[in-house]
C-alpha cells in the first residue's frame, strides 16, 4: 500500500465505564442495592421490579466482559431466589422463573461476549497502529541519519575529509533533534489518536 504520510488514528478511549472501572463497579453495586431495596419495598410477585436487575447486569457485562457479566446475572438470579425464599406463598412456576432469570443470564453472557470481542478488536487495532508508527520512526531515522553516515563514510574513503565531517555534523544534529522530539512527545498511543497531516 502506498505511504500516504497519514498516521492511523486509534479509536477513542471508550465509554465512561471503560475509562473508569472503579466508578462502573460502584454504579453496578449501587444499582443492585437500589433494585433489591425496591424489590423488598414493592412486595408483590406480579410487579416487574426484579426485571430492573437487567440494568446492573448489562453495565457489568459492558464494563468488565463476559465473565463478570455472567457472574452478575447469576447474582441477580440469586437475589430473586432469596426474595422468593422469604415469600413461600409466592410461586413463579417454571415459566415464571424462566422469564425472569433466563433473559438476564443471556444478557450477561451475550453482552459480555460482545464487549470482550470489541476490546480484543481495539487492542489489535492499537497494535497495528503502534507497529506502523514504529516503522515510520525507523524510516525517519534511516532517512535523516543513516544515509548521511553512509555518504560520510564514502567521502572519507575518497579522501574528502571536510565533506565527510560536515555530513557527520549534520547527522549528529539530526539525531539530537530526532531524539529530543521523541522524548518530548506525548505517549505514542495518545499521539496516534489524532491523525496528523502528511
Amino acid at each position: 500500500a502506498p505511504d500516504t504520510g497519514v498516521m492511523p488514528a486509534l479509536p477513542a478511549r471508550g465509554p465512561w465505564f471503560r475509562q473508569h472501572p472503579r466508578l462502573a463497579a460502584a454504579v453496578t453495586v449501587t444499582t443492585f442495592v437500589v433494585v433489591t431495596v425496591l424489590r423488598v419495598v414493592v412486595d408483590h410477585a406480579d410487579d416487574g421490579a426484579g426485571l430492573l436487575y437487567a440494568f446492573p447486569v448489562a453495565l457489568a457485562a459492558m464494563a468488565f466482559g463476559q465473565a463478570v457479566g455472567t457472574a452478575a446475572s447469576v447474582g441477580a438470579g440469586g437475589l430473586l431466589w432469596a426474595w422468593a425464599l422469604g415469600h413461600p406463598e409466592t410461586s413463579f412456576g417454571l415459566v415464571g422463573w424462566g422469564t425472569r432469570v433466563l433473559p438476564m443470564l443471556l444478557l450477561g453472557v451475550l453482552v459480555g461476549a460482545a464487549a470482550d470481542a470489541a476490546d480484543a478488536a481495539s487492542r489489535a487495532r492499537t497494535a497495528v497502529a503502534v507497529a506502523d508508527a514504529r516503522r515510520r520512526d525507523a524510516a525517519e531515522v534511516n532517512d535523516a541519519i543513516l544515509q548521511r553516515l553512509a555518504v560520510a563514510k564514502w567521502r572519507l574513503e575518497a579522501g574528502a575529509d571536510r565533506e565527510a565531517a560536515a555530513l557527520l555534523d549534520e547527522a549528529i544534529g539530526e539525531a539530537q533533534a530526532l531524539v529530543s522530539s521523541l522524548l518530548a512527545a506525548d505517549p505514542l498511543e495518545d499521539r496516534l489518536r489524532v491523525r496528523t497531516p502528511g
